[in-house]
């Protein structure tokens, strides 16, 4: 941890709740950075006993690390409230984030940030990184997730210091995914340039951020390495924001991310991306509640979704849901997940 007269140059923020011991793999892997100019802020989102007694061991462990309560609520704060309050707090020049129940794999992740940041001629918005995913059983998600798929793409950008690559909007959304906030490195005063997270969203506000972030954004850098390692969440479990909520909530804020890409977005680039990718998640919806049969919500989602991606297979769909809704002639069905 840097001395009083050092200057702050990373603010790292751990957002957590009721699972200290995970926790613990994630603060560790922090605090062993090598780096020395850093603040690690800890935001307890409401934890419960005994786990409260737990962190406030912790706390008592590492006394030179920012341990913050928030009152308990049922539902916590969230994640986006946490990270917000988490930032406000912040003294660093950039600001990192990471999940409770991930780790950083590299302890010289920061310095070499530092290098890459610091060497660059401009001042820097945004630096991505990479990380690998792995199920709960320990196996490892080999299918692109994130923004791995443009490490090759990588090789033929400027460099801005050794293996690090100068990118811009355009080449990011030719990606796949989006980065994730434990691989995000944020100049502090472009995150609050931009409102930092949106506390409505609870899920996928990581996709969010990103979406807002390189709208803004004038200089960004991107390492190919991977630095973190991320658990993908159990569906057999309740305690993650991806297993709390339904299939229907979580595209709902799908759908406002995207709307507010639609509405708000500068770059005519990411509001086409954003309509794109809106017309997928309005024909998900579509198909979940035929699947349901919930077959007027069905038609009504389906002409939804041709209004934003209109194609002669999803015209049949959707008037195949019409016939049968009419006729109670289910010939919908075959053209789920071909359409």
């Amino acid at each position: 941890m840097p001395n009083e007269t050092d200057e702050v140059f990373f603010s790292i923020i751990i957002p957590t709740r009721n699972r200290p011991e995970l926790f613990l793999l994630a603060l560790k892997s922090v605090y062993e950075q090598t780096f020395a100019q850093k603040e690690i802020i800890i935001i307890n989102d409401g934890s419960i006993s005994p786990f409260l007694e737990q962190y406030k061991l912790l706390e008592r462990h590492y006394p030179d690390i920012q341990f913050h309560y928030l009152v308990h609520r049922p539902n916590g704060h969230g994640q986006s409230y946490s990270m917000n309050y988490g930032a406000d707090l912040a003294k660093g020049k950039y600001l990192c984030f990471l999940d409770d129940d991930d780790y950083w794999t590299d302890n010289q992740y920061l310095q070499k940030a530092h290098s890459h940041i610091s060497t660059y001629h401009k001042t820097v918005d945004l630096f991505y990184s990479n990380q690998k995913a792995y199920f709960s059983n320990g196996e490892p998600q080999n299918a692109n997730v994130w923004i791995e798929d443009l490490i090759p793409k990588a090789k033929v950008q400027a460099r801005a210091y050794k293996e690090t690559f100068i990118v811009d909007t355009h080449f990011l959304l030719s990606s796949g995914g989006f980065a994730h906030l434990n691989c995000s490195i944020f100049n502090n005063a472009l995150y609050h340039a931009i409102g930092g997270m949106d506390e409505g969203i609870r899920y996928e506000c990581d996709r969010d951020i990103y979406i807002r972030a390189i709208d803004t954004a004038d200089n960004i850098l991107y390492n190919p390495d991977f630095i973190s390692k991320h658990h993908i969440p159990d569906k057999k479990k309740a305690d993650n924001m991806s297993t709390m909520i339904s299939i229907y909530e979580k595209k709902l804020f799908q759908l406002r991310v995207y709307d507010k890409g639609i509405l708000l977005s500068k770059n005519p680039e990411i509001t086409a991306y954003c309509k794109i990718a809106k017309g997928y998640e309005l024909k998900h919806i579509t198909e979940a509640l035929y699947k349901a049969k919930r077959k007027n919500e069905a038609f009504y989602y389906a002409k939804e979704a041709l209004g934003v991606l209109p194609t002669i297979k999803w015209l049949s769909f959707t008037l195949s849901i019409l016939y049968s809704k009419i006729f109670c002639i289910d010939i919908a069905k075959n053209f789920i997940s071909r359409s």
